[in-house]
Order: C-alpha cells, then structure tokens, then sequence
C-alpha cells in the first residue's frame, strides 16, 4: 500500500463494531487509517469494541491504542484530545463515525422528547464537541482534517427516521460552517454521506425492530 498517511495521527470515533456479524463503519475507516500509516486513537464508549479493532490492527503491524469516551461530554471530548497529544504529540485527523438511529420509528407524533434528545446528542452534539476539542490544536498546527459522518437521509427525508434526519442535516449544516470557518487557516472539513449499508448495526435494528 502506498502508505499516504505515513507520520500522521488519526482519531476515530465510533471505532468499534455493534456486536455481530460483519464489520462496522467506524472499525473498517480505522484500520484503513492504519494501513495507509496512520497512528489512530480508537475512540469509543465501549472499550471492548474498540479492541477488537486493535487486533485487526496489531495483525498488521499498525499503530493504534484503545481510549473509552462518551463523545457526547464535553470532558470527554477534552481528554480525548489530551491522551492523543500525550500519546502521539499532534492531532492531524478527527474522523467523527458515532452515530445511532432512534428508539421508536416514526414521525413528530409518535417519537418523543428523549428520543429526540438522546439522538440529537449523540448524532450532533457529540460531532460539535469533538471538533470543538481537536481545532485549538489544528490552528496550533496550521493544519489538519475532519471528516464527520452524516448520511443521505440527511436530504432524502423519510417518516421513519425523523429525528434520525434532522441530526443528520444538522451534521451537514455544522460541516458546512466550520469548512468555511477554517479553510483559510489550513483546515479541511467534510461530510461523508453513505446510504444504507450492511453493518451490524444495521443487523441489529432490523431484529429489534423487524
């Protein structure tokens, strides 16, 4: 491979897999990271997960270490970026993959206001905040990258997933402001938006929700 993140540092949250069957987004963009060369902090709410993650890159003879964060805390957002600094001394990628679909399918009239917040924190929030950590140290460098996840449902509404929608558009509104924010100080900042995929996320909605 051609190695085109040689001697940079990555963050991945959201870095290991819902148990089952497959891989998840979060885990494959990791050890793609770490097989381009990259350093990458496995971020993710569920420790074990992210060990998982560092196998597959330990076989490979990559660079990772697992860091446990709830991404949707401001305190945890600051330790991330403060282990990732004492680990590895700079920050070049912040790759915010965490996201959840709700609780209760359906539109304003059947979801309620903790789903709505529960999503709304972990979706978007959780993206401000990480970005909000990593950028000090990005401007110190004069540089870097953040790539947040959002999804087409970001722009191709359905009743079904109406909160899930709405956070999702938000994460491509906060994209747009701090791409346009930062580019002039030699920082990039986009969305990826992927369509259905056959994750074990995905897998697991389907037998709680049939």
């Amino acid at each position: 491979m051609e190695k085109r993140l040689d001697g940079k540092v990555a963050i991945v949250t959201g870095a290991g897999s819902t148990p089952g069957e497959g891989i998840g987004n979060g885990k494959a963009t990791a050890v793609v990271y770490a097989r381009e060369g990259a350093s990458v902090m496995l971020v993710d709410l569920r420790p074990e997960a992210a060990e998982e993650t560092k196998k597959m890159i330990d076989q490979e003879e990559g660079k990772s270490f697992v860091f446990q964060a709830n991404v949707a805390e401001a305190k945890d957002c600051q330790a991330v970026v403060e282990h990732c600094l004492k680990t590895y001394g700079q920050i070049d990628i912040l790759h915010n993959n965490v996201g959840v679909g709700q609780k209760t399918y359906g539109g304003p009239l059947i979801v309620d206001e903790a789903d709505w917040d529960w999503v709304m924190n972990i979706n978007l929030k959780s993206m401000f905040l990480t970005c909000k950590a990593v950028l000090p140290q990005m401007l110190k460098q004069g540089e870097g990258a953040i790539l947040n996840i959002s999804s087409i449902a970001a722009v191709r509404y359905s009743s079904t997933y109406f909160i899930y929608s709405i956070s999702k558009a938000g994460v491509n509104a906060l994209t747009h402001c701090l791409a346009v924010e930062y580019a002039d100080k030699g920082i990039r900042v986009n969305a990826i938006m992927p369509g259905l995929m056959d994750t074990p996320m995905i897998e697991r909605q389907k037998v709680i929700y049939g």
